[in-house]
């Protein structure tokens, strides 16, 4: 099965996996626990070791969107705000119990700093993380909801055994009734 954020399953990450295991905090993180909350500061982010979490961005009206999932064995964390010590842009709320290894902007600054190898590796998460950000924001204004929804399908062929179809719905940007025609034409 291939990753959901597929630039986590590049064989350089494996030593920024390695820093969280060896590095980080183990906590456990019961499911609806919130990670990160959307305005407040954040400093920390982790390797899930188990479970899985939501990306939550909340607008002015107080609607909630689903904008992102990480599951196990891949990251989570608001990690431009992150680093820079700011407010989170988004809420991360745990879908499952968890395990997760948790280290600090300071610490992840350190591991970056270490050798050339290391500050290589910011490099490609940094721009991993832009080309995953321009992927999505390309998919939503030229894909349709059937394009969109077979996509995730092909990325994380199980999702529906952990995400609900108003999650999908929201994820996709569009209603939950969509992504039922859209599996009923599929059947």
């Amino acid at each position: 099965m291939k990753a959901f954020n597929d630039y986590t399953r590049r064989e350089e990450f494996s030593i920024f996996r390695d820093f969280f295991l060896e590095h980080g905090l183990c906590r456990e993180v019961k499911k609806k626990e919130y990670f990160a909350r959307q305005d407040f500061t954040t400093a920390h982010a982790a390797y899930i070791k188990k479970g899985m979490f939501r990306y939550i961005c909340t607008d002015e009206r107080g609607c909630e969107h689903i904008v992102g999932y990480s599951f196990e064995g891949e990251y989570i964390g608001d990690y431009p705000w992150c680093m820079k010590k700011e407010k989170a842009m988004v809420s991360i709320q745990a879908t499952a119990d968890s395990q997760i290894y948790c280290a600090s902007a300071e610490e992840m600054t350190a591991f970056f700093s270490t050798n050339a190898e290391t500050q290589k590796l910011q490099g490609i998460l940094t721009e991993e993380l832009f080309v995953q950000t321009y992927k999505r924001l390309l998919d939503v204004y030229c894909k349709t909801p059937i394009e969109l929804y077979m996509d995730l399908v092909e990325r994380y062929p199980d999702f529906q055994d952990y995400i609900t179809l108003k999650e999908v719905a929201s994820f996709l940007r569009v209603t939950p009734e969509t992504i039922s025609h859209i599996r009923k034409k599929l059947e």
